[in-house]
């Protein structure tokens, strides 16, 4: 039975690395290697979705990617929209309509503030940007996704991920 089969596992497993170089990695999201982001990207994460988007929050947002484009040329900003993680803490009731709303707002700010403070010449920011959804990049390699969430449950409470009360029911 199962029990018998995760013996089978325990011994066909790998045996423990030597060195650091070699012990098995974590699955994570390999962004590049899916062609989601180009190597040596910059990543800025937008804001949680909110009712009340403010121009200051665009602006500040605007003045991150800035900061990347200035500290280095060679790397490519990136600005993740955090749709995922809206929808799973429930923002704007996780209604996905509404937090697509939400980033098509900042989205256009972005560019207004940009063109408006950069004019649309070699200056502007938003044109060297390339933006993707946190969903987009998880669908790209899905199983390694769901395998990071596991293994992220067998090593925190719901409590550590939630916040103190969030998790408690």
């Amino acid at each position: 039975g199962l029990r018998e089969e995760i013996r089978k596992f325990k011994r066909n497993a790998a045996p423990a690395a030597s060195n650091e170089d070699d012990a098995p990695k974590a699955p994570r999201l390999d962004l590049v290697g899916a062609g989601v982001v180009p190597a040596g990207s910059h990543l800025v994460f937008a804001p949680l979705p909110n009712s009340n988007p403010t121009l200051q929050s665009a602006a500040d947002l605007l003045a991150k990617l800035e900061a990347v484009a200035r500290d280095d040329d060679d790397a490519p900003g990136v600005l993740v929209l955090l749709d995922w993680t809206a929808r799973v803490n429930g923002v704007l009731d996780a209604d996905t309509k509404l937090i697509a709303a939400y980033h098509s707002v900042l989205l256009s700010s972005l560019r207004a503030l940009d063109e408006h403070f950069h004019g649309e010449d070699g200056k502007s920011v938003m044109k060297n940007v390339t933006v993707i959804t946190q969903s987009e990049a998880i669908l790209k390699d899905p199983s390694n996704y769901w395998i990071s969430v596991i293994n992220a449950g067998r090593h925190f409470t719901l409590d550590a991920v939630m916040g103190i009360g969030l998790g408690s029911g």
